[in-house]
């Protein structure tokens, strides 16, 4: 018994790469310029050390489109990135897949959530090596008026 759990019918075992060896200070938004350049990515995760909280330079990068990831793999597998070669593959699914994808609803926006200062969000963090990103636009609410 299939279950989406969350996934918005989106295939994540076949649209997800798995990259590994990337610079440690690499940021969230970071990644997601790099990969968008392939696709639209739906979600970066980037796997994190659970004391000091810092990468792993671990990451899964969740595609809109199963091509996407394919050709983000043909691209940047074996490259040079910052003096590192990465490595880039299809994940496999492990089962926690519902865990990563949901969508992590921050309430607290006073300060940023990858260095932790406030001033200023994620997107527009000076830890961002490649610049700021524009945050995603504002989903509108549907009125049930609306037709």
């Amino acid at each position: 018994m299939a279950s989406t759990g969350g996934s918005g019918g989106l295939a994540p075992s076949k649209s997800t790469v798995y990259v590994s060896n990337f610079p440690f200070s690499l940021t969230n938004n970071d990644l997601h310029k790099i990969f968008e350049k392939y696709g639209k990515v739906v979600k970066v995760t980037i796997v994190k050390d659970k004391v000091t909280h810092q990468s792993k330079g671990v990451a899964f990068v969740l595609f809109l489109e199963r091509e996407s990831a394919y050709r983000t793999i043909a691209a940047l597998n074996n490259t040079q990135m910052f003096g590192r070669t990465i490595k880039c593959s299809i994940a496999k699914d492990n089962g926690r897949t519902t865990e990563f994808i949901r969508r992590k609803e921050y309430k607290d926006k006073s300060h940023c959530y990858e260095c932790g200062e406030e001033g200023h969000l994620s997107y527009a963090c000076p830890k961002n090596l490649l610049g700021n990103r524009d945050p995603p636009p504002k989903k509108k609410k549907k009125n049930k008026y609306d037709e």
